[in-house]
């Protein structure tokens, strides 16, 4: 198991016993972002997505109270998760492969200890290792961890990029549109065809 630490905080990969907490966080954090309408997983969803034969992200999580320098210490394995760090692959035509970081998130009693920056550092070292050549991320306007990611060398890409995204009303109306087109296509070759051969 990929495991690092920093004095006090140690970050590993989560488990499927970790998808529980996770969870409960990804439920903290929606109520911090004020996104709480938006958000829908539930626990089976982590672990199939999470946990599964075919993952479809992967998450780094942080305990605080280990001394990884004397071996298991304090708090390892008890007390609540301090964070989490979740991401999944991407690619880009013009650079290749690259990382996307969903989500990271501290929770309040164990802000301002370097969790944040050792959960970061983690993934960044899971971008290389990974063969990536950029590693990806969305912060509310709003939200002042902007100043975390410019410190550590983010440009923010607003003036040149805009985003954009489909709903599942709007992806499931996207998809039937190409439907209905292909099939008044085919309809319409074949009605032409079949008035030809009585002709």
């Amino acid at each position: 198991m990929d495991e690092r630490g920093s004095c006090a905080v140690v970050v590993r990969d989560a488990t499927k016993d970790d998808m529980a907490e996770l969870y409960e966080m990804i439920q903290e954090l929606a109520v911090y972002e004020k996104l709480t309408d938006d958000a829908r997983l539930n626990i089976e969803d982590l672990v199939r997505d999470g946990a599964g034969p075919q993952p479809w992200f992967g998450c780094k999580v942080a305990r605080v109270g280990v001394d990884v320098g004397v071996g298991v210490g304090v708090g390892e394995g008890r007390g609540p998760l301090a964070g989490y760090a979740l991401f999944h692959r991407a690619f880009g035509t013009c650079s290749g492969r690259c990382l996307k970081l969903e989500d990271l998130f501290v929770r309040e009693p164990f802000r301002r200890r370097g969790v944040g920056a050792s959960l970061f550092a983690a993934v960044a070292e899971e971008a290389l290792a990974l063969g990536c050549r950029r590693l990806e991320l969305h912060v509310l306007a709003w939200n002042p961890a902007r100043s975390f990611y410019e410190a550590r060398g983010a440009e923010e890409l607003s003036a040149r990029w805009r985003l954009y995204r489909l709903g599942p009303d709007e992806l499931r109306r996207a998809a039937h549109a190409h439907s209905s087109s292909h099939a008044h296509s085919s309809s319409h070759a074949h009605s032409s065809s079949h008035a030809h051969s009585h002709s």
